[in-house]
């Protein structure tokens, strides 16, 4: 997860935590560019705003990176107060799966983490077999 405001870092900890998962967090997105090409991750959580490298950039970063590297596409969900229909439309061009609007609402993530990865996982089995 990547997001500057420790509040929200540590509410999205609590949701997550109602779920089984390893949660990694950074601060920025060039921090979490970095995670990510040092390990594999099941899903990105990334905020827009935020210092050093906004979330748009380190989306498409993250994207080029997976196809330079072969990398499996894995899903990013942008997780921002910024909800209007054109934030929604550059976080999908910058590559994101969802977009999720803060305040958060709990169910509203986990369902966004499971569908996403779950199609994450149908799309690499058909890749495999196919």
């Amino acid at each position: 997860m990547a997001d500057d405001h420790p509040t929200n870092r540590a509410v999205v900890e609590v949701i997550l935590g109602l779920i089984d998962c390893d949660l990694v967090q950074v601060e920025d997105g060039l921090q979490a560019l970095n995670a990510y090409k040092a390990d594999d991750f099941d899903v990105v959580l990334m905020d827009l705003q935020m210092p050093v490298m906004d979330g748009l950039t380190a989306i498409r970063e993250i994207r080029r990176f997976e196809v330079e590297q072969g990398r499996h596409r894995t899903p990013v969900l942008a997780v921002t107060a910024n909800a209007m229909s054109e934030h929604v439309q550059a976080s999908r061009a910058a590559g994101a799966d969802h977009h999720i609007a803060k305040p958060i609402i709990p169910d509203l993530l986990i369902g966004a983490i499971i569908q996403s990865t779950t199609e994450a996982a149908a799309a690499e089995a058909r890749a495999a077999h196919g």
